[in-house]
């Protein structure tokens, strides 16, 4: 996992004596399920039975969740929806973005005849936000209901609002079910934090002028036409008429006060709205805040919000492919990712998200960082990198978790990442300082260190387990060849011999070691060089050939590795195995397998694991990061959505599916879905950033057998040659570049970098019908079968896992 919340647990020494799976699949104490039905025929498919989601301001150092139910979660309260004369809670699981990736949610549910379609979003006021670099200023939470009677008769809608502290709590955890814990102040810049208050039992609570007003500061707002019913509490004792004010209210967290209910009765077809606001962080009555929470439009909000997005995500990669989901949710993780950048005391802080991981990681950040700099967006990556620098410690190390020691190689490596895409001198020369303290650091760890390595560690994080980190290792060489890069770039030749010499030794010593502890693996690369019998959960030993290649990429070792960790997926996706805890799943892990298909040119199985990454994401194409058991509750129970890491780690796989470096190549299509192929169907990139230049193509087939492919780049360092690969379901006959004919190769066409059009003829090998909507319904009835065994017999059949996404 990314990120331990817990204290360190003891390593079992049975654990070693037994096989794998059958001691952690035993783990698995509950049987449960969900019912397949939550999964309706015509609504979008959302894995997660109890999602979560966000909505937010980019730049701002908090942000709103979105409840499983669809109630909105702040610091300080829970505003809470109900339908029909029985006052119903809203249970609205499958929800949409606007535009299918944009900030605004849209859910709905239905009562007695009456449709109740709520749009939520979030907002700078009174100004709405432009500059992408600026903090934020008052932000409120617009949400409109919209009252329909899809009936022929008319019909009395009823819509009813009001606010608790806290939602229920079933868990051992000192926060409600599924909602992140708060108030917590952060223990220095870029730690845990989430404005808030503590709950009170005597907090003063009154409604006036459409303002629920708890100790004189405004909890939300609702209007006053059509007149509401205002009731203080949500019921009243021996159903008293009651004021709507009180300074002796004796509350529990989850009791609802300031409770609004509207009636309106609607012609057949007719529509209302009802707009309230919620301010993010509660103000004074008679404050400026006030006047701007009066004064707010939604539409005016919505508005904005509309364009501030539209342009943003409009000057970065665009995207073009005959299926949604891939696209919607390309676009969608960038917006997760931007709304979990903060900034705070002037600092640009890149967070893990703005819910229960809303702290800096210097591991996550690499590949935030690395998503920006390649699909479009370099400028806001040289942000996010300022921060690194705060994460330098005293004697050179960067570490951002104490004795996580992987941030020396992450930071080292994405300084030199980011100097690839920008050629920026300036930039390399502001960071290289810096760089030689790191490698200072790592001069004397390594000398004080037993096996002459990155020191080993025990935070039981990720890997769990202690010793010397194979990972740790492979992002340190990453670091050493980062730094040769830059010191090579500003002509410094001490410093560039310092590096070399130190990357040959690291090199000599580590790659010795991890021969022979391979050797003892069963030929595999190991999480760990040194520890027992339990090495440890596959984690950073998979970095091998992603995010640069230090080995060969078909070496036997690699190949052992992936099949091992191939082995042990459920639900087609990675498992992430703790010694005393079972098996979790785990999303975005297993990208790194995907990432080093890719460069394998394994494009089936990378394009397995890519149906079932996006088969794991909800309606609003969050995805997570684990702590769902395969195969049971589809319920996180804590570890929210969305996760940043995974919409970055997606953006970047998709990006690398299209374009992607590779030494001193370009390469292109290294993997595409038959669904993207067919006749008049076209697949477009616009506006890729490479460490070649901007990249763009678009190719269209023509018919079944051919296509046409446009190559639009504009390169400052030209590559040695473009190299296009085919599909594995393609036998390619012919192919021309620029009118002439051209050589296929056994990796496909490649092209000299000066390539503007190239034609191909094809016949397919076969016809495999792989795609999101077929991976879905497949999943759909192995869930349901397995359902109705566990009703059946009361057994859940986890060990068994024969389930892969369909051809």
């Amino acid at each position: 996992m990314t990120h331990n919340a817990g204290s360190p647990r003891p390593i079992l020494p049975l654990f070693a004596l037994c096989s794998f799976l059958t001691v952690l699949l035993s783990a698995h104490l509950s049987a449960q399920m969900v019912n397949p039905d939550i999964d309706r025929p015509g609504e979008p498919f959302s894995y997660f039975s109890r999602p979560t989601d966000v909505i937010g301001v980019m730049n701002a150092p908090s942000a709103t969740e979105i409840t499983p139910e669809g109630f909105l979660y702040t610091g300080y309260g829970e505003l809470m929806f109900f339908t029909g004369p029985e006052r119903t809670p809203i249970a609205a699981r499958v929800r949409t973005l606007e535009q299918g990736y944009l900030p605004i949610v849209l859910y709905k549910v239905s009562d007695e005849g009456i449709d109740y379609k709520l749009t939520v979003l979030a907002a700078q006021i009174p100004q709405p936000q432009t500059d992408e670099s600026a903090p934020t200023g008052q932000i409120a939470n617009f949400i409109r209901v919209t009252l329909t009677n899809s009936g022929s008769q008319p019909r009395a809608a009823f819509f009813t609002s009001a606010v608790r502290y806290d939602g229920e709590q079933t868990t051992a955890q000192p926060q409600p079910d599924n909602r992140f814990r708060r108030p917590v102040l952060p223990d220095k810049l870029g730690g845990y934090s989430q404005p808030g208050e503590p709950f009170r039992a005597d907090w003063s609570y009154r409604m006036a002028s459409g303002s629920c007003l708890r100790d004189n500061r405004i909890i939300f707002r609702y209007p006053l036409d059509p007149a509401p019913h205002e009731q203080l509490t949500f019921n009243t004792h021996y159903n008293r008429i009651l004021p709507t004010a009180s300074d002796s209210l004796k509350l529990t967290p989850t009791t609802p006060v300031c409770t609004v209910e509207y009636a309106l009765v609607l012609k057949p077809g007719e529509s209302r709205n009802i707009d309230l606001i919620m301010p993010l962080i509660p103000v004074a009555r008679e404050s400026t805040e006030a006047i701007n929470l009066e004064k707010a439009d939604f539409d005016a909000a919505h508005q904005g919000v509309v364009a501030y997005w539209t342009r943003l995500l409009s000057r970065g990669m665009q995207i073009e492919l005959p299926e949604t989901k891939p696209v919607e949710t390309f676009y969608a993780s960038l917006v997760y990712d931007l709304l979990g950048r903060n900034i705070v005391n002037g600092r640009f802080i890149q967070t893990a998200g703005q819910l229960q991981y809303h702290r800096f990681y210097l591991r996550d950040n690499a590949d935030y960082v690395r998503m920006y700099d390649t699909t479009g967006y370099p400028d806001i990556g040289g942000q996010v990198l300022g921060f690194f620098l705060d994460c330098q410690q005293s004697d050179g190390n960067f570490v951002s978790q104490p004795d996580q020691f992987d941030g020396w190689g992450e930071a080292m490596l994405s300084f030199g990442e980011h100097y690839r895409i920008t050629h920026d001198r300036d930039f390399a020369a502001s960071v290289f300082p810096s760089m030689l303290r790191a490698l200072d650091w790592l001069q004397k760890a390594r000398a004080q260190d037993t096996l002459h390595l990155i020191p080993a560690t025990d935070v039981r994080d990720n890997e769990y387990v202690p010793g010397h980190l194979t990972g740790y290792n492979f992002l340190a060489l990453d670091g050493l060849d980062a730094g040769i890069e830059i010191a090579r770039a500003l002509n410094r030749t001490a410093e560039l011999r310092r590096f070399e010499k130190e990357r040959n030794d690291y090199a000599t010593v580590f790659f010795a070691l991890l021969n022979k502890v391979s050797a003892s693996q069963g030929g595999t690369l190991p999480p760990s060089l040194d520890a027992g019998a339990w090495k440890g959960t596959d984690w950073g030993n998979l970095l091998a050939i992603t995010p640069r290649p230090l080995l060969d990429p078909w070496d036997p070792r690699v190949t052992a590795t992936l099949k091992k960790v191939q082995a042990q997926y459920q639900e087609g996706i990675s498992t992430y195995a703790e010694p005393d805890d079972g098996i979790f799943l785990h999303h975005y892990l297993t990208i790194k397998n995907t990432l080093t298909e890719l460069v394998r040119g394994e494009q089936e199985q990378a394009l397995r694991e890519f149906y079932a990454e996006l088969l794991h994401t909800s309606s609003t194409h969050a995805g997570f990061e684990y702590a769902i058991r395969p195969w049971g509750t589809r319920d996180f129970e804590g570890n929210l959505t969305p996760h940043a890491w995974f919409a970055a780690d997606y953006r970047n796989l998709l990006r690398n599916m299209l374009v992607r470096e590779q030494g001193r190549n370009l390469h292109l299509l290294s993997a595409i879905s038959p669904e993207w192929l067919g006749p008049g169907k076209r697949i477009a990139v616009s506006g890729a950033t490479t460490t070649f230049g901007r990249v763009g193509f678009t190719l269209v087939a023509v018919g079944n057998d051919e296509a046409h492919l446009s190559l639009d780049n504009h390169f400052t360092h030209a590559p040695d040659q473009v190299v296009v690969h085919l599909p594995w379901f393609l036998e390619p006959l012919q192919a021309t570049v620029d009118g002439k004919p051209l050589r296929i190769e056994k990796d496909g066409l490649h092209l000299p970098a000066s390539a503007r059009e190239v034609h191909i003829s094809w016949q397919f090998v076969n016809h495999p019908n792989m795609n999101y909507d077929r991976t879905v319904h497949s999943y759909e009835q192995k869930y349901r079968s397995r359902w109705e065994r566990l009703i059946s017999s009361g057994e859940a059949p986890i060990t068994n896992d024969d389930w892969r996404v369909p051809e």
